[in-house]
């Protein structure tokens, strides 16, 4: 049997079907199915490209699947520095498998599109869009910081940082609202040697970081996790939330979380009562309440005294 005609088929399968597909009539070639069974890539159409920055996304096909195809704009694409920027990229993102991150598949070279990194098409939207329109609920919001608290403790546990969470880097899928940590472009390993300058959006980087020579840590990309969560409690109303917000965004780092397994979240299933009971607003009640027993025993005391025989 010639194994080039076809892919993913055991040696058991090959000695199976042989015949069949020795036959020349039966190849792939003979088939019109519109690529879907195609081994490249077809439809690559323009998404993105980065106003400020050196990168540019399209999307494609490949049996009947949709990816995304991350690559530098023409200007880049021989420049030795950017292209290490993108091996770094693909490195990083090829040793990360976790729900809440988007997956990187593979790095591919297209004449008209340079080297690409091949990632996950995500069908959602940014975190901070989702927030604009303000649909979620302060369950939602909880359980959507408790699964970026598990991703990015999964990255500090590999070793990466990630130097540049914000909700414009965070995708919700539309369908169970679930989060996807994406954009490694400023992400950081041990192992590459190069491109370790200081990185990140200044309204969600951690003060130290604008010190030179300052290395990224845990503690910093705590504080920009610190950002997303505040964005999340105001968007949610959530006072809860907001607390552990302002502990991430300490300005002292010695005073964040130390890691993500310091951040103590409330719980998303808490119901009505026990939000009112771990609230202020239930101190608020009980001593309203006391003014109006007291005020109303002096009230009674008083017209005793003016009643009485």
């Amino acid at each position: 049997m010639n194994k080039n005609k076809i892919d993913n088929i055991t040696d058991a399968d090959a000695d199976e079907d042989s015949d069949f597909l020795d036959d020349e009539e039966f190849s792939e070639s003979s088939l019109d199915l519109g690529g879907l069974f195609s081994r490249r890539f077809t439809n690559i159409m323009p998404l993105y490209s980065s106003p400020r920055g050196v990168t540019e996304v399209h999307t494609a096909t490949r049996y009947g699947k949709r990816y995304l195809l991350k690559g530098l704009k023409a200007e880049y694409r021989n420049d030795p520095v950017y292209l290490m920027g993108l091996a770094k990229e693909f490195e990083i993102g090829m040793r990360l498998e976790h729900p809440n991150i988007r997956r990187t598949i593979g790095l591919e070279t297209f004449d008209n599109l340079g080297q690409v990194i091949v990632l996950e098409y995500i069908d959602g939207v940014t975190l901070d869009e989702l927030l604009s329109r303000g649909r979620m609920n302060r369950r939602q919001g909880r359980e959507i910081v408790a699964r970026l608290v598990d991703a990015l403790g999964y990255l500090h546990d590999h070793q990466v940082f990630h130097r540049d969470l914000k909700p414009s880097n965070i995708l919700v899928t539309c369908q169970g609202r679930v989060p996807k940590i994406i954009d490694f472009n400023l992400s950081d390993s041990n192992d590459f040697i190069v491109l370790k300058n200081p990185a990140g959006s200044r309204k969600y980087m951690a003060p130290e970081l604008l010190a030179s020579g300052a290395p990224p840590t845990a503690v910093a990309d705590i504080y920009s996790l610190g950002g997303v969560i505040e964005e999340i409690a105001t968007a949610t109303g959530d006072s809860r939330l907001g607390a552990v917000a302002v502990r991430c965004k300490s300005e002292n780092p010695i005073h964040r979380p130390q890691s993500v397994t310091a951040i103590e979240l409330p719980d998303a299933n808490q119901g009505l009562l026990g939000e009112l009971l771990s609230s202020p607003i239930l101190t608020y009640i009980l001593a309203a309440t006391a003014v109006v027993m007291a005020a109303t025993l002096l009230f009674h005391t008083h017209l005793w005294k003016i009643i009485k025989p």
